[in-house]
Parts: C-alpha cells; sequence; structure tokens
C-alpha cells in the first residue's frame, strides 16, 4: 500500500477493506475520488471534507424518477411537470430540488431516498474482495457546479462516512456468515451507478475543473420510471402477481409489483427491501445465468421461498421469469405467476417481445444527448 502526505492511497482491497478507507478519509476530513477496480469492474466515491457526496458502480441502476414513483412519493403527473421544468430551465438543476420547490416532495424524504441509494451502492461495493483501491486528493469547491448539478444522486451536505462504514461492516460480517461466493456467477457489468464523501483537500491538492469532469464518461443503463411502469404493465396480461427486480452485480433487487395488494406501500416497501443473491439457487437467477425466459414448477429452495413469501406466501403451480436486455446490458427480470389461482400459465410469445420492445427503448434513452429530459 502507498501513502503520501497530500492524501493519496493505494493498494489492494485484500489489504485495506472499503468499510476501513471510509473511516480513514473520514478522519481526516478528506476531499477526492476513491477509484475501484475489479476484474468485473468499476466503482467511484467521492468525497467533500470526510463526508460522502456521491457514489457509483458500473451495475445498473434506477433512476430518481423511477425510484420516487415506485415509493409513492411522487405521482407521474409531478413528476413529468417537474422534468419539464428541469429541460426548460436555463441552468442544471437537480430533480429532487425541483420537486421539493414544488412542493411535491419533503426535503427529508428526498434526502432519505438519496441516502439509502448512496448505502446500498456502497454496499454492492463493500462486496469487493479483490480488486483495487485509489484515493486521489482533490479540491472540490462548496459551491458553483455541486451546488446546481444535475446528477441525482448527489448530496449535497455529504452523509456520515463513519456511520456509513458501520452499516456496511455490520452487513459485510452478515454477508460472511451466509458465505455466498457469488463473484463468478455474476453478470457481465451493465452500467454506473454508486455515491460516496467528499473531504477537502491539502492546499497542495491538484486542482479540478469540475464535479463533471469526474463523473464523465460512466454512464449506465438506468430504468426510468416510465420504463419501470411499462415492465410491471406488460406482465398484468400474463400473470396474477409479479415483480420486477433490477439485475446489479451480486444479486436482484426489487423495483416494484403488482398482484400482492394494489396500493399497499408496506408491500411495496417490502419489495424494494427484497434482495436475491445471484449465487444463490432461483429461477429468477436462472433467467439471468441463461439469458432467456426459465418457466416450470419452482423449486423449494431458500431464495425461491422469500420471493414468493414477499408476494404473499402462496406457492405456485407455474411461474416465469423473464429477462430484460437493453443492447448487450440484462438490466431486469420480470417474475410472475398466477396465484392465487392454481393455474398454467398462458404462452409467454407477445409479452416477450414486449420486453425486447422496452429493452430497446432503455437502450436508445441512454444515447439521448446531453440536456435531453429523463426521468
Amino acid at each position: 500500500m502507498f501513502y503520501n502526505y497530500s492524501m493519496s492511497l493505494a493498494g489492494h482491497l485484500s489489504e485495506l477493506a472499503l468499510p476501513d478507507l471510509l473511516q480513514i478519509v473520514a478522519m481526516a476530513e478528506k476531499s477526492g475520488r476513491l477509484d475501484l477496480t475489479n476484474r468485473d469492474g468499476e466503482g467511484l466515491i467521492v468525497f467533500r471534507s470526510g463526508r460522502v457526496i456521491y457514489a457509483a458502480s458500473n451495475a445498473a441502476r434506477e433512476t430518481l424518477g423511477s425510484i420516487l414513483v415506485c415509493r409513492h412519493l411522487v405521482s407521474e403527473e409531478a413528476l413529468h411537470k417537474a422534468l419539464e421544468h428541469q429541460f426548460r430551465s436555463r441552468e442544471e438543476r437537480r430533480l429532487g430540488s425541483i420537486l421539493v420547490e414544488m412542493g411535491a416532495l419533503s426535503l427529508e424524504a428526498l434526502e432519505s431516498v438519496i441516502y439509502q441509494q448512496i448505502q446500498h451502492v456502497i454496499g454492492e461495493l463493500v462486496k469487493w474482495h479483490d480488486g483495487y483501491f485509489k484515493f486521489e486528493a482533490m479540491v472540490i469547491p462548496d459551491h458553483g457546479e455541486i451546488a446546481v448539478d444535475a446528477r441525482e444522486f448527489l448530496a449535497e451536505a455529504g452523509f456520515n462516512a463513519h456511520r456509513i462504514a458501520l452499516e456496511l461492516s455490520r452487513i459485510a460480517d452478515e454477508a460472511r456468515q451466509v458465505g455466498a461466493e457469488v463473484a463468478e456467477a455474476a453478470p457481465p457489468a451493465a452500467g454506473v451507478g454508486s455515491t460516496a464523501a467528499v473531504a477537502e483537500g491539502d492546499a497542495g491538492a491538484p486542482q479540478i475543473s469540475s464535479l463533471g469532469s469526474i463523473l464523465a464518461a460512466r454512464p449506465a443503463p438506468s430504468l426510468t420510471a416510465e420504463m419501470s411502469m411499462s415492465l410491471l404493465r406488460a406482465g398484468e396480461g400474463f400473470f396474477s402477481r409479479a415483480v420486477l427486480l433490477l439485475v446489479e452485480r451480486y444479486g436482484l433487487t426489487g423495483v416494484g409489483q403488482f398482484g400482492v395488494r394494489a396500493g399497499d406501500a408496506t408491500v411495496d416497501e417490502s419489495i424494494r427491501n427484497l434482495w436475491l443473491p445471484l449465487g444463490a439457487a432461483s429461477l429468477v437467477a436462472e433467467a439471468v445465468a441463461a439469458g432467456r425466459t426459465c418457466r416450470g414448477r419452482l423449486e423449494v429452495t431458500d431464495a425461491n421461498q422469500l420471493l414468493v413469501s414477499e408476494l404473499g406466501g402462496e406457492w405456485p403451480v407455474e411461474v416465469a421469469a423473464l429477462p430484460v436486455k437493453a443492447g448487450p446490458h440484462l438490466v431486469a427480470v420480470l417474475y410472475g405467476d398466477s396465484m392465487p389461482i392454481a393455474a398454467p400459465l398462458p404462452a409467454l410469445d407477445r409479452l416477450e417481445a414486449r420486453l425486447a420492445e422496452i429493452g430497446a427503448a432503455i437502450a436508445a434513452a441512454e444515447r439521448v444527448p446531453a440536456g435531453q429530459p429523463r426521468d
């Protein structure tokens, strides 16, 4: 491992784990960027004065608008109004700030979502036991671009890196107890998205022109609110209940559902907290590994039992898991069954075609020129 006076760090993650790195930067109250790399991808954490303000990895991600709509924190109508306002604004503005100003979202709710997203991204990065890290001290301005940066999950005030490190250590301990080694089973990297803190650098630290220069060239296939809803609606004619799962590096996380208890915020929140490891035996993991639709009887495994319990607990007669591809990237899986009616599923050819259309639209959205609205 390498250190110097300007607070540069470089080494192997087996020598210094991510929670320890967060503690070091937080205690030194440094500003800069922490780059993480392994054979499967890259991660980025940005700090200001030891506090995490941005984080990203090359896992597929949801947009802020999608999360807010799926959690019923804002309506689709309010989201579209905010997106139009953002598009027509002469200066770059963050979507969350616009929604707060509109009165469509409370500041507390926005900060909670941003924190949870940052913690979720870093929680994925903390599972990297192989790979390399490099922290580079930089001067991150208190105002200017950061104050108006349109990046959705940028935390202007930052979050306590000590708290994040402690929570991540607990998560890592639980993961080790489960003993899930899933790196080899992980799908190809699909995109970028992660958040962390930036601390003030020493007077001699290299000056950077803007936060944008740090974040440039890290695009990621993302699931917007409109696309998430479209995927769920596509399945309504084929399934009685279903859940949409976002594909990440090591597992799948819930995005939304239908057919369990419509409009129940508790159910929706439970689905969004659902996480199924790709290394565990399950139908959805099989669909990710195969890259094609998997259907049939659901085997009794821990992961399958967890999924069914979140969907009401009634064991289905026949199930299906359909992957959603955006170009070369597999970004989501739609799981569905016919419960509470114990009946076989219909032919799924038309549903597969519709999911392919939506996947193509997701890929096309990633090529929209800068400045165009997207949630």
